[in-house]
């Protein structure tokens, strides 16, 4: 049976920065407008659990093999390590959590603390994301990030103090006002610390948060234009592969048998089971997902559903199999694209490979189709024509 893979959420932060559009709330204003009261660890811990044991049993997923588990957010580093130990015993309870599966654990500079890198490290975490997004203290602060670039790095010899020896640093690129120079020792920084693993993503405005509202009235300033934008991106792919990490995905490296297993779950669109608030799942080509916000799904943990869709075998499918398969560097077969979807891929999008091919954005070698180095600088471009 395929190992499964399973998103848990904490959506609690410190501060909710001016570019995040993740569903995320501000620790303290949920407790000043009363969403959850002083034991909101343990309440949502509580729900959490109680959200796997009756999937689990629901789905029929109970004893099934699990390969990877993701911590997301929000910031999973502020929540108390001993709820998240409680979470993963939940899991080890319901599901076969399969020797040396992967469990990650994304981590804030600004809440981590060398005592709980080692309290999470001894209840099952083997792996720490951490978003540094810039070492920079000013780009930090255009940012809107309660860290400094030397939290930053403290964060990091914590995870290792601690025994963490899978280790991603999270970067950020395309920031308000910043340089080439600036950019690139960002990347310096990076490797001066020798992570297992990097993603290096370019910043996106977002409708409905503060970056998104300030950019519509002409107020933010600064962003960097096309060739600025291009410069980055190429000294960033220059500096990691010199530095001996692989590029697998659009915005991913890493070093040999690092790469991170959980998204490459996603990407390949293999099936995964979502706890807490606003977590999505993806089982038998049905995708549902939580209620959003902390208290809602709290209260209604045992039946935590807000929505769900029948994909099933359509052209949407398809669409979704190469939407998120070419992301990747390895391209997408045709043969298992047709194999999974039920369909051949040729039929539905054969004039889409077509087109994309001769504008030199994509490349098919035998049966297999990947992005060009064109294609991956402009893969927001390719990727909207399988939606």
């Amino acid at each position: 049976m395929t190992p499964l893979s399973i998103y848990v959420h904490i959506p609690f932060c410190i501060h909710k920065c001016g570019y995040c559009d993740f569903n995320s709330y501000a620790l303290e204003g949920l407790l000043e407008k009363g969403r959850v009261g002083e034991d909101w660890a343990a309440a949502y811990a509580g729900a959490a659990v109680r959200d796997i044991e009756s999937r689990a049993a629901a789905l029929g997923l109970a004893g099934r093999p699990v390969g990877t588990v993701f911590f997301g957010g929000g910031t999973p580093s502020l929540f108390p390590a001993p709820e998240t130990a409680r979470i993963l015993r939940a899991l080890r309870e319901h599901f076969e959590i399969l020797p040396g599966a992967e469990i990650s654990l994304e981590a804030n500079p600004g809440a981590a603390e060398a005592g709980r890198f080692a309290d999470l490290r001894e209840a099952g975490v083997n792996r720490i994301s951490i978003g540094v997004q810039s070492f920079g203290d000013a780009a930090l602060r255009r940012l809107e990030r309660v860290h400094t670039g030397e939290d930053a790095r403290e964060a990091f010899r914590s995870a290792r103090r601690a025994g963490f020896k899978n280790i991603s640093l999270d970067l950020m690129f395309g920031i308000p006002h910043q340089g080439l120079d600036e950019a690139a020792a960002d990347v310096e920084s990076a490797l001066e610390l020798g992570p297992e693993h990097l993603s290096a993503y370019e910043l996106t405005i977002e409708p409905g948060t503060n970056f998104g509202a300030l950019h519509a009235r002409g107020e933010l300033g600064g962003l960097p234009d096309e060739d600025a934008d291009l410069a980055m991106w190429e000294m960033r792919d220059h500096l990691f592969s010199e530095a001996g990490y692989e590029r697998y995905e659009i915005s991913n490296f890493s070093r040999p048998g690092f790469r991170c297993r959980h998204n490459l779950n996603y990407w390949r669109r293999g099936e995964y089971l979502g706890a807490g608030a606003g977590a999505h799942s993806f089982i038998g080509e049905r995708r549902f997902w939580n209620h959003a916000r902390p208290d809602r799904y709290i209260e209604a943990s045992k039946e935590p559903t807000a929505g769900e869709e029948d994909v099933g075998c359509t052209e949407k499918s398809i669409g979704e199999t190469f939407m998120l398969g070419l992301r990747l560097t390895e391209g997408v077969s045709l043969d298992e694209a047709a194999r999974s979807c039920g369909a051949d891929p040729e039929e539905k999008f054969g004039g889409v490979f077509s087109d994309l091919i001769e504008s030199e954005l994509l490349e098919r070698n035998g049966r297999t189709l990947r992005l060009t180095r064109r294609g991956l600088l402009l893969a927001n471009q390719v990727l909207q024509r399988f939606i």
